[in-house]
């Protein structure tokens, strides 16, 4: 699906600020990790998102989250904001399920 340039620009500027504040909380092989695997263009819950570290798979499950948001906030078709909110409801469950292996550990 192709997005409008506003909800594009809204995305990349919430992008630009998450980034920012979880590079100030990351260590700097956990920054490495998050660039890597964002420049790869990997999915969260691949293989390669399974190997990070929780904190980085938290931050990136987060930037997801809210940029579902912005997308569902832009959307006016009733299927597709289903879809994406089925999507948000998934990226939230694996969210809760790297918090859980977090307290495990």
């Amino acid at each position: 699906m192709k997005l409008k340039p506003e909800i594009q620009k809204e995305i990349q500027k919430k992008q630009e600020k998450m980034l920012k504040t979880t590079y100030k909380l990351l260590s700097g092989s956990d920054q490495k990790a998050l660039t890597a695997f964002l420049q790869s263009g990997a999915t969260p819950g691949s293989k390669s998102f399974k190997g990070l570290k929780p904190n980085v798979q938290k931050s990136i499950l987060k930037m997801n989250i809210a940029n579902i948001d912005i997308v569902i906030k832009g959307t006016k078709n009733p299927l597709t904001r289903l879809r994406y909110g089925i999507a948000k409801f998934s990226y939230e469950s694996l969210l809760k399920g790297t918090m859980k292996e977090k307290g495990k550990k």
